[in-house]
């Protein structure tokens, strides 16, 4: 009884508690940044990660992060492309030899060739078997990542394979502004600017040339007189039908927002949202006519844009979306004009769209 009660009185003093306290802190730690690292899962081909979604993250900024694209993402999680992603879902992330790094600046999990991605050893593998799993990364690296003196490792060892590869900084040089394309609006856009119209450009009708008759003749010897034709008359060129009266106005929803008041009774209204790019146009400067390109949304469609600063714009569709240099993952390109008007100066910058169908 005398030796627990000595043995309670030695735990209980303040340097064995400042020991066993840093002990603690110790094991809290090392289990906080094992929580952190990216264990690789599945098998080949098919291996993947996992990734926790945040606050404010669309499929654009992870597949950026992780150097995939939305669709490849959205197939891997069987999801929308243009779904919501909810705060603390966890998606599958695949990695594959193109966006996992075999070449890394440094072995720590912050290097310039991106996240470091760990691979849990099992039974009956060495080093070899692994580096031919994952590319066949040299073995020489995995040792240095790893800082093993030679190929010995244990069951349930936690190694570094690889570095995933990010597109951050790659997409900020594509998206400079030199790269952004230039569209060149098409008849029906430039038809919408002139000022009178009750039917559509398109449909303008251009008179008939009467046949050519032959002029009359005095004796069956002349010769014929050249032939005449009677010219057309004139017709004024008329502009769409969905011309309204409307007057620009500084910080306003632009000319669009007039027929995206006048939805139908029955129309369904449907939600997007994720990056934003833009293209060239003298369009929507003076007459605040915005335009922007889509994917899965009909051509002619009135869309309101909305920023993160709240500030919104209504759009027409002009066409869906061709990916270019610097525009993968991205959901619209809207004209310069628009993106000036949303107070967005960025090259690329988060949005939301709303429209009904």
């Amino acid at each position: 009884m005398a030796y627990f009660e000595k043995l309670k009185l030695q735990i209980a003093t303040p340097k064995n508690m400042k020991k066993y306290f840093l002990i603690i802190a110790s094991l809290f730690t090392i289990a906080l940044s094992a929580q952190d690292k990216q264990v690789i899962k599945g098998t080949p081909p098919t291996q993947y990660i996992e990734h926790k979604v945040k606050d404010g993250e669309t499929l654009g900024s992870i597949g950026r992060k992780y150097g995939k694209t939305v669709a490849q993402i959205a197939k891997a999680n069987k999801i929308k492309t243009s779904g919501l992603l909810k705060k603390g879902a966890v998606l599958k992330i695949p990695v594959t030899a193109k966006n996992l790094s075999t070449q890394p600046a440094t072995n720590t999990t912050s290097s310039a060739s991106g996240t470091a991605i760990y691979h849990k050893v099992a039974k009956g593998e060495n080093l070899y078997k692994i580096s031919q799993a994952y590319h066949k990364v040299d073995v020489k690296l995995l040792r240095e990542w790893n800082g093993l003196k030679n190929d010995v490792v244990k069951v349930g060892q936690q190694l570094i394979v690889g570095y995933i590869k990010s597109n951050d900084n790659v997409s900020a040089v594509k998206s400079a502004p030199a790269q952004e394309p230039v569209i060149i609006q098409q008849a029906p856009v430039t038809a919408e600017a002139t000022p009178v119209s009750t039917a559509p450009a398109k449909k303008e009708e251009i008179p008939a040339v009467k046949e050519k008759e032959p002029a009359a003749t005095t004796t069956p010897v002349t010769p014929v007189a050249a032939p005449k034709t009677i010219a057309p008359e004139p017709v004024a060129k008329t502009a769409p039908a969905d011309e309204y009266a409307y007057t620009p106005q500084q910080g306003d929803e632009g000319y669009f927002a007039i027929p995206y008041a006048k939805k139908e009774a029955n129309a369904t209204q449907q939600f997007r949202s994720g990056d934003a790019a833009t293209f060239k146009t003298i369009s929507g400067w003076s007459d605040r006519k915005f335009y922007v390109l889509i994917n899965d949304v009909a051509p002619g469609t009135i869309v309101r844009i909305t920023g993160t600063n709240n500030k919104s714009i209504c759009a027409k569709v002009l066409s869906s979306l061709v990916e270019t240099k610097g525009g993968t993952g991205l959901l619209l390109r809207m004209s310069n004009s628009a993106a000036a008007a949303l107070g967005m100066s960025d090259t690329r910058f988060p949005v939301s769209v709303t429209f009904f169908e």
